[in-house]
């Protein structure tokens, strides 16, 4: 393998790129492709910089029985700069994974650009981005972020599926921080600005944030369980439990984690981007042994366009592989204030309306207590394309609060409460169609995958496009 005896990176407290790959990947299934690879396309009259491997090692593997395409900058070997050579093999791998129907799980760590290769080198970070894009939607893209990932790599955080960052080590943003030091004129705490707490509870460039590299690879091994290896497959994901189906559920959705652990398989809930607008869960489940993917708010919690974003990004990784979504919907609306409505608040509603609108995938909406005007609309429901959608008794469905609405159609204060019983329960949602069934909570674990059950065979024919217009 192309590396040496990782002294650099011990000092570092780090693991080599060799160390990585074989905490990985099953014993002894790492096949190295490239290795020998070196050339330059350094500038005239400038040095050569260039290594066997060039920074970078590449090939297949298998990760509990699953072949994966592996990725795995090598900072040992010319600090891990990326060069039009360090850049092709990347591009290589990526490719083969597409062309395999297998999922690339690429480890980042580099010093930056080869800058020898002056424009060359900006290219070659242009070249992985695309890549990165063309197989978007193809095979799932996970990576670890375990040292630099700065400038133009920083890009590749985002155009991965799931990043995982790990602290101490991960930095992505566009500046290194010696450069935000000198901008602020003062010295600056690396971490605390482009580290991986930030990354995933702030800038949300990352979905996890681990303490340790172990504690990266135990996440990455547990989010693969949930995934397919690519957009092809038809339901990999059956690790069948001897959960019984029809078991009864506790909570009755005044806790959304409660429900959610109460209806997941062995109550194990898996939640994505736990720290970036925990108002809006996102994460992974099984139901009956088929991985799904849930959507739900913090009950009672207004939207907020962090929170629809989060969402939006997780629903369209979901359709893009075909995989079903499971939306819990108890929420205040929008926040009534003048920041929320200066903060592309419409714009993130309609992120999140649009995500929805256009998948095709298993949609199964559960409403547990309020869905009032936008936070109705924007979440999963029959007029955008939800199969089923269920409601607790307690439900409130409504076009405006009850409040207003009594002031509206009774010319009164003293008349929420005639309002919230004759047009926003959910008898009256259920009589104009809107909800195909109230169930009580204990049944919701039993009537979701029921409902799962008979939406995963359905088609659909949607208009011929190249792509819509996303309102980003």
């Amino acid at each position: 393998m192309s590396s040496n005896n990782g002294a650099g990176q011990k000092k570092l407290g780090k693991l080599t790129a060799a160390e990585r790959i074989a905490s990985i990947v099953d014993s002894g299934s790492f096949m190295e492709i490239d290795k020998y690879v070196e050339r330059s396309n350094a500038v005239a009259g400038y040095p050569d910089v260039s290594a066997p491997g060039e920074g970078v090692m590449t090939g297949w593997a298998a990760i509990d029985g699953r072949p994966v395409c592996i990725v795995a900058q090598d900072y040992q070997v010319l600090k891990g700069s990326v060069g039009t050579a360090h850049a092709a093999k990347i591009v290589k791998a990526l490719d083969m994974a597409a062309r395999s129907g297998i999922p690339a799980v690429c480890i980042w760590d580099s010093g930056g650009a080869r800058v020898q290769e002056g424009a060359a080198a900006v290219n070659a970070y242009a070249s992985i981005a695309k890549k990165l894009t063309d197989i978007s939607g193809v095979v799932p893209v996970i990576s670890i972020a375990a040292g630099g990932m700065l400038g133009a790599a920083s890009l590749f955080a985002p155009l991965s599926d799931f990043t995982i960052a790990v602290e101490k080590m991960a930095e992505i943003g566009v500046y290194a921080p010696m450069i935000l030091a000198s901008s602020e004129g003062k010295p600056v705490d690396g971490d605390a600005l482009i580290g991986a707490k930030v990354s995933e509870e702030k800038a949300a460039n990352a979905q996890f944030a681990c303490a340790t590299e172990e504690e990266a690879i135990a996440t990455l091994k547990k989010l693969m369980g949930y995934l397919p290896s690519n957009n092809l497959e038809e339901s990999p994901l059956e690790a069948f439990s001897d959960d019984d189906k029809a078991r009864a559920v506790a909570a009755d959705g005044s806790d959304t984690m409660a429900l959610l652990k109460d209806m997941a398989d062995d109550g194990d809930f898996f939640a994505i981007q736990p720290g970036f607008a925990p108002e809006m869960i996102t994460g992974f489940a099984y139901l009956d042994g088929l991985a799904v993917g849930f959507v739900a708010n913090e009950a009672g919690a207004c939207l907020t366009p962090k929170g629809c974003l989060k969402a939006a990004r997780f629903v369209r990784f979901l359709d893009a592989f075909d995989m079903p979504v499971v939306t819990i919907v108890n929420n205040g609306g929008v926040e009534v204030s003048l920041a929320q409505a200066q903060s592309c608040q419409v714009r993130a509603l309609a992120k999140l309306l649009y995500a929805y609108a256009e998948a095709g995938c298993p949609m199964v909406t559960l409403i547990t207590g309020r869905a009032i005007g936008e936070g109705y609309v924007a979440m999963g429901n029959k007029g955008t394309g939800a199969d089923v959608v269920y409601a607790f008794p307690n439900a409130e469905i409504s076009a405006v609060e009850a409040e207003a609405g009594g002031i509206i159609l009774y010319g009164g204060k003293g008349s929420a409460e005639q309002f919230r019983e004759t047009f926003a329960s959910p008898m009256a949602a259920a009589k104009q169609g809107m909800i195909d069934d109230v169930i009580q909570p204990q049944d919701a674990r039993r009537m979701t995958i029921a409902a799962i059950d008979l939406a995963l065979n359905k088609r659909e024919q949607k208009l011929p496009k190249k792509h819509g217009v996303m309102p980003l």
